[in-house]
Formats: C-alpha cells, structure tokens, sequence
C-alpha cells in the first residue's frame, strides 16, 4: 500500500471544507484499534509530511474485555511503532470508576476518553508551539445514530443537528464517511483491524439502533446515511441562528445573580425561548448536557400561570419560576444562618426608632413566653394590624411573594407561634412600641 494513495477525494474534500486542519498543526488522535481509528490513522499518517503534521495518537484502555482489550492494546502499539507514530497508552478502571460515580459505562468511559485528549492536547501544544486538533473517528453511521437516540430520548434543536464536524479544537474527519465505505477502504489496502466484541451486542442503546433500526432504514432507501447527515447540516445551518438569536434574548433576559426575568422569557418567540432556556439550563449540568425537550417544554407550558411553579432537572437541581424571575437551585434545603444579638434598655418617649431592616424594636411587657428563634412551623401567625388580625405565615410569604425553596430559610423570632418578627421584612402589630412602652428588647441580625 502506498500511503498517500490511502486519503480518497472524499475524505479530503471533507477535510477542507470544514478546514479542519492547518499546516503545521499537531494532532492527537483517538486511536483505538478499530476500523474508524485505524482508517484515521491513516488518513493523517498521508498527510502528515504535506501538511507538516505533528501526530500523537492515545490509546485507553478501559479494563472492560479484559484479553481482548489487552490485544487491542499490542496492536495499537505495534502499528504505531511500524509508522514512528508516538503513542500514549492509558490503563483506567472503568467499572470501578462507574461504581463511584454512578453514570453509564459509555458515559464514563466518554469522559475519561476527552479528559485525556485535552491533557495530551495541552502537551504536545507546549512541546511544539502550535495548535493541536483533537482527532476523533466518528463516521456517518456515528452520526445517524446519535441522531435517532436523541429523538428517542427528546432532545431539542440541537440534538437533531448529530455530531458536529469541527467543536472547539476537536475534528472528525471521517464523519462524512460510511462504516462500509471505511471498511472497503481498509480491505482494498490490505489493512487489518480490530473488532470491539462490545459492539457486537444488544445491551447498549446506541448498538440497538445500530444493529436493529440503521439496517432498516439502508433497506429502505439506500442513501439513506447520506440523507440523514445532508438533514443535521442543514438543521445546524438553522440551530446556528437560533442560538444566535437565543444569546440575544439571554442577555435581554439577564435579571443578575443567575437568574433571568421571566416575563422577557414568556414574551419571546417560542422557539428561541426553547433555545435560550436550554443554553441556560446546560449550564448548571456537569457535562453542560442532559436537558431533554421534556424539561424544556415543562417550563415553557408554567411560563404564563400565576403563583411560583418548579420543575425538576437532573442532578439534583430544580428550576424555580417565581412571581418575576426564574433560577436555579439546588434541591438541598438550608435553615437560617447568621447571628441574633439582643439588649434590653428603658425606653423614654421620643426615642429615634432603628430604620435598619435588621435591626428591630419590642415592647417587652408584650412578650409572653421565652423568645425561640426558628423557621416556619404549623400555627404560625402574625399580628397584621393594630385592631388584632391575624394573618398566617403561609399566607403572609404567598402575599410576599417569597419563594417555596426559600420559605424554609427565612428566619423566624417567635413568642410561641406568635411570629414577632419575620427576618428581613416585617414586624408583627401586636409587639410595636407604644406610648405605654416601659421596656425595649432590641434584636439585631447579621447574616453570615
């Protein structure tokens, strides 16, 4: 095989209209041992002296098919040794990993996978002065795979878009490639391979739609894989801008301190507020991803309803969309924290009242029994007037319009379940001072 005659028009056409790769440039690759790795390999082993190419490639293995990873693993190393390619090889502990962390076996390995590509990324960029492409070897199939599993789980825009071409510093030459048009590739110039037993079964999604849905689809209509990414660029072309207007509306609806206004939200068009709420949201995930369209189009259907509604999301957080705004929180619920500070003195008529809002007067012959400080609790009420209304502490945060998560937080300085003060707004009637004031109890609060 000559190995320049290995980069077929395609590939290169590929390549070039998403210039995917500079001259001089480094490049570390995925190189797993399978037929779209070995087929990248190649594919940057003929371009390397046109092209000036620095090349590492990165191998893991995820301690998973045990001889067989093992074998993949010398085969890896033998190729790049016959081709003075450097390599990295990386052992890690899958399973353990997903013990501890609870994600899928595939996610997991994911994140493993990419966290190291950056690390020898960022190396080989400070050993050579110059850019480094990440180079992963999903191909069409990839693609259309990652498509049908996002319309099975209810992904938005974004997700019917596939895998992107060119993201940051990653590339995927052969994403405009078939699995068969890279196998006939590889057999045409004598290249052997490895084959993943794991993707051989049934148990994972992503082999489902593989083994069972694709094959259906080819069946068919045989440009079926053509179809389908010709589909995800132009809907990129689309969410492109839609994502453009959606940054716009996110700043519209900037309110501060994370959160956003949420009639600015309810106003917008719904497809850029879609857009706009899933930008927002993915911000507050771990791997900015796992809001589905089901998340989104809950929130879009509470924007117009009265009163405080939330929505759960995953990892523990939960969207709050209050009487003007909308954030995020994390569901751990917190009391009070600070600290309470009291003095006692005569109290002579025309004394200058406190005006900070945490720092309040009482009349001491009012209180009746010893001072608790707490958070809410069944029976709590306060003196609203002077002629002796009650009103309830529920009844008083919904007239407030202070949020449920928070309800739980707000300091409360109580005579029984007479609220004397709640923290932060209000005193109750019933302990004001009075021209038959004789004593004054004075009650500081200082947040920590």
């Amino acid at each position: 095989m000559t190995i320049g005659s290995f980069l077929d028009k395609k590939i290169r056409e590929y390549i070039g209209k998403y210039n995917m790769i500079d001259k001089g440039d480094g490049v570390v690759l995925g190189l797993s041992g399978g037929p779209d790795s070995v087929c990248l390999f190649f594919v940057l082993l003929a371009l390397k002296e046109e092209l000036d190419l620095s090349i590492r490639a990165l191998h893991v293995n995820h301690c998973i098919r045990g001889e067989e990873a093992d074998r993949d693993q010398q085969y890896v190393r033998d190729l790049c040794s016959q081709h003075g390619i450097e390599l990295k090889e990386y052992v890690v502990d899958i399973p353990a990993l997903v013990q501890q962390s609870g994600r899928s076996t595939e996610e997991e390995a994911r994140i493993v996978r990419y966290d190291l590509f950056n690390k020898e990324a960022e190396a080989l960029a400070s050993e050579i002065g110059r850019p480094v492409k990440i180079a992963v070897a999903h191909n069409a199939d990839d693609n259309a795979e990652t498509v049908l599993f996002h319309m099975a789980r209810g992904a938005g825009l974004d997700g019917m878009c596939g895998i992107a071409p060119v993201r940051d510093n990653i590339i995927r030459p052969l994403l405009g490639t078939t699995k068969s048009d890279i196998v006939q590739l590889l057999k045409d110039n004598g290249i052997k391979y490895c084959i993943d037993s794991t993707n051989l079964e049934t148990d994972y999604s992503r082999n489902k739609i593989r083994h069972n849905i694709l094959p259906e689809f080819t069946e068919i209509n045989e440009k079926a894989l053509e179809h389908i990414s010709d589909m995800t660029r132009r809907l990129s072309e689309v969410a492109d801008y839609i994502s453009l207007e959606a940054n716009g509306l996110l700043q519209i609806a900037d309110a501060g301190e994370g959160k956003l206004r949420k009639r600015a939200i309810a106003t917008a068009p719904a497809v850029i507020a879609t857009q706009a709420l899933k930008m927002y949201l993915s911000n507050y995930m771990p791997e900015k991803k796992d809001v589905s369209a089901v998340h989104v189009d809950a929130i879009m259907s509470l924007l117009n309803e009265d009163g405080e509604k939330q929505v759960q999301l995953p990892y523990k957080k939960t969207l709050i969309i209050s009487y003007e705004e909308m954030y995020v929180v994390d569901d751990e619920k917190t009391g009070p924290t600070g600290e309470f500070k009291y003095r006692e003195f005569a109290y002579e008529e025309g004394m200058n009242y406190p005006t900070d809002t945490y720092t309040k007067w009482f009349d001491c012959d009012r209180i009746g029994a010893n001072i608790v400080i707490r958070t809410r609790a069944e029976g709590d009420y306060l003196t609203i007037d002077s002629a002796g209304n009650h009103k309830s502490i529920q009844d008083y945060f919904v007239d407030q319009k202070i949020p449920r998560h928070l309800r739980e937080s707000v300091p409360l300085v109580c005579d029984g379940s007479h609220v004397m003060w709640v923290v932060g707004y209000r005193i109750s009637d019933y302990y004001k001072i009075s021209k038959n004031t004789k004593k004054v109890l004075e009650i500081s609060y200082t947040e920590e």
